[in-house]
């Protein structure tokens, strides 16, 4: 299948703005943080799915979750229905993460949350690779 971007390469994105110093005089924290968050969730969904429909009997992720899930939880099922307990476990708690980034405007996204999503991506890309 040609792709138009490979998802590791997104990884790649959040980990350069990670790595990179932004004062807080001219830049939102929050906003690199979020974006951080966001794009390293992203990347390692892109790469769960396509896991999953490598390795799995579905090549669609309703399939997974009898279309009662959306496209998240879907992953996550996807992953222990295939055996892959360690990365749903990291996939979920990933998820929940993201979501604070993403929804919950009210919450402060530290540096501490952009590390732990880098890491949690690292980890679930690692365990999909074995």
């Amino acid at each position: 299948m040609t792709k138009a971007f490979i998802p590791e390469h997104l990884l790649y994105l959040a980990k350069y703005l990670y790595s990179k110093e932004f004062s807080k005089e001219n830049f939102d924290l929050q906003c690199i943080y979020r974006t951080v968050v966001n794009r390293a969730y992203y990347a390692t969904y892109l790469h769960a799915r396509e896991w999953i429909f490598d390795n799995g009997s579905y090549n669609n992720l309703d399939s997974y979750s009898d279309g009662k899930s959306g496209y998240h939880k879907a992953i996550f099922l996807a992953l222990n229905q295939l055996k892959q307990y360690k990365a749903g476990s990291k996939f979920n708690e990933f998820k929940l993460l993201r979501e604070k980034a993403d929804y919950k405007l009210v919450d402060i996204v530290s540096i501490d949350d952009a590390e732990l999503a880098l890491k949690l991506a690292n980890d679930i890309f690692n365990l999909l690779k074995q």
